[in-house]
């Protein structure tokens, strides 16, 4: 696992906020009132719903870079689902709570990695 994506993990961050966290590092910027705002994402709007992972990485384009976001966010959009044959965090986890641990962290570093290929970050 990503050293990064465990170390907030242990912290007590949910995926959505740990995406926004990993990408204000990149940015160099510190905003924890962001990070703890991005929790109303967690678990799919704690419904189930849109992974966390995916709606954080679309909020983090958006702040990273607005005018080529919309691009940007439909290229991640069809990457994510091409890879993980969902978007719905109820499907991705395929109701098994160990799938937070095992394949999220998966998901969140795949996921930040193409963030960074979007954005042209190293």
């Amino acid at each position: 696992m990503n050293p990064d994506i465990l170390e907030l993990k242990l912290r007590g961050l949910c995926c959505s906020q740990i995406m926004m966290e990993l990408g204000l590092r990149k940015l160099e910027k510190e905003n924890p009132d962001l990070v703890a705002a991005m929790a109303a994402l967690c678990n799919g709007f704690w419904q189930g719903k849109i992974c966390g992972i995916l709606s954080a990485a679309l909020c983090l384009l958006y702040l990273a870079d607005p005018e080529t976001a919309g691009a940007h966010g439909e290229v991640l959009r069809e990457w994510f689902e091409d890879s993980f044959e969902s978007q719905d965090c109820d499907t991705l986890l395929l109701d098994n709570p160990m799938n937070k641990v095992e394949k999220c962290p998966m998901m969140l570093n795949a996921t930040f990695l193409k963030v960074c290929e979007l954005l042209d970050w190293e």
